[in-house]
């Protein structure tokens, strides 16, 4: 069996009012975003190969990264990111077939690059439940009261909370069903998928849970980097 870790990092989003770099590549404490999730998953020792999907024309800057923080890349393959999130796993998905004979055992762990909280945990529990099931995401119950507004403002339910939980990353999966899964995709789910995990849903696979953990935040904002701070100088402190 072997196993891969795959990290997208394609985006070039804006939701960060000070960013002119993508997101992946601001600092955080003393490195860059990317870097500390890249340094997760390798210290880890869970994966056998580490992909990580950039924009095209951010190579050359990770790799400099890479560079100056001594990463050990023996393991590593970098790749373009796609247009889209599925694309960018479809790219890495290509490249893993093109490079190695893939068994039915063989297990994927996707994850976003601005995730840099994720956790040995984590990791260890998508992996070893993928023994059992065929694909897997890290979740955690919601805490707030949820809301169902079909139109405008006026709420038109509140559902059962106990129900609800808050998707995260990683995505974990058997690699042979989420190369099927992403072959039988039609057009029209290619435009609603929002989730790595309803890649295999779509195709009727189910997906089952492992427990997230609050701390494993997505940096999208200015607010989610301030709470950040403080996480990654606690970690710089132990």
């Amino acid at each position: 069996m072997t196993t891969y870790a795959a990290i997208l990092a394609g985006g070039v989003g804006n939701r960060m009012h000070s960013a002119t770099i993508p997101k992946q590549f601001l600092t955080l404490g003393d490195r860059p975003i990317i870097i500390w999730t890249i340094q997760k998953i390798i210290r880890s020792q869970a994966f056998d190969h580490l992909y990580v999907a950039i924009h095209p024309e951010w190579k050359d800057y990770l790799r400099d990264l890479i560079d100056r923080w001594e990463i050990n890349t023996d393991s590593m393959t970098i790749v373009s990111g796609g247009k889209e999130r599925l694309d960018s796993i479809e790219n890495v998905v290509d490249a893993i077939y093109d490079a190695h004979t893939v068994d039915p055992d063989d297990k994927i762990l996707i994850h976003d690059a601005v995730r840099p909280f994720i956790t040995d945990q984590i990791i260890q529990d998508s992996l070893r439940a993928l023994d059992r099931h065929p694909a897997v995401v890290a979740a955690i119950p919601a805490t707030d009261t949820m809301l169902w507004i079909e139109n405008g403002t006026r709420v038109d339910s509140m559902p059962d909370r106990s129900k609800l939980f808050n998707g995260q990353a990683p995505d974990s999966f058997r690699l042979s069903i989420l190369a099927k899964s992403l072959k039988e995709l039609t057009p029209q789910q290619r435009r609603v998928i929002t989730g790595t995990a309803q890649i295999c849903l779509l195709d009727g696979i189910p997906i089952h849970t492992i427990p997230g953990d609050p701390v494993n935040i997505k940096l999208t904002s200015d607010s989610d980097m301030l709470i950040a701070e403080g996480l990654i100088q606690k970690e710089l402190g132990e």
